[in-house]
């Protein structure tokens, strides 16, 4: 079962600033992956949670969502907007080569043995298929918001382009995002180390209008740079990886 935190994301993620950012800095990448390859049939939204994304993607292409935790598959069923499946992400029902691009947004650090996802999303894409990955960066930031989340492990560079490489992809690009607000995210995660006996909590929760708001244009604008340039430092990084 989801920890609490999970529970709200169904309520927050159309509105709240940091699901708004991730969710425009994904769709850039894919109308950018569907202009260079042509129409994609089928995208999977691999670790979908409550189908804030899914949703959003169905209005590009075929989007199946699929998602372990069967409560969260229900919430996404009421979004609409695509067709989920509750199942493991290292034993996907998927044949082999069955889609032409997979969405994994924050995913991979809730699962212990990494390589054996990343190679079960390169199995279900078709050779010369598109993988856009998220995560969160630096290991050193690894707080109680991940300890909430249920996170094994935060990511470098090095780390994330290893373990794509070792799952039989290619890396087309890879960077930072969430740039402008990293020093304030940074000194905060530090400052909520994780501590024996002490209640964890993530993060993510509701701000007022106006900050929300504020914080949105922020990623917003971000977005329009990362389209066209890396990022030199962030709290996530971003990749987008091509199948062999």
């Amino acid at each position: 079962m989801l920890p609490a935190e999970y529970r709200t994301m169904h309520e927050v993620e159309l509105s709240h600033w940091w699901f708004r950012g991730r969710r425009r800095v994904l769709l850039d990448l894919l109308r950018q992956a569907m202009a260079s390859e042509g129409d994609l049939l089928r995208v999977l939204d691999y670790g979908c949670g409550t189908g804030g994304n899914t949703q959003a993607y169905g209005a590009l292409a075929t989007v199946i969502g699929v998602e372990v935790d069967r409560a969260a598959i229900k919430l996404a069923q009421q979004r609409g907007g695509a067709l989920y499946c509750c199942a493991n992400g290292t034993q996907l029902p998927f044949g082999s080569g069955s889609f032409d691009l997979v969405v994994a947004s924050d995913v991979l650090e809730h699962v212990e043995n990494d390589i054996a996802a990343a190679s079960e999303i390169a199995r279900v894409l078709k050779p010369g298929g598109v993988a856009i990955v998220t995560v969160p960066a630096h290991q050193w930031l690894f707080s109680e918001h991940d300890v909430a989340l249920l996170h094994f492990r935060r990511y470098s560079k090095v780390a994330l382009r290893n373990l794509l490489q070792r799952s039989g992809f290619t890396i087309r690009r890879l960077s930072y995002w969430n740039m402008l607000l990293f020093p304030a995210i940074a000194l905060h995660r530090l400052i909520k180390k994780p501590r024996a006996l002490h209640p964890v909590h993530s993060d993510t929760r509701p701000a007022s209008w106006m900050v929300n708001e504020a914080l949105s244009l922020l990623l917003t604008a971000e977005a329009a740079i990362v389209r066209r340039m890396p990022l030199p430092w962030g709290v996530s990084l971003l990749t987008v990886a091509e199948r062999l």
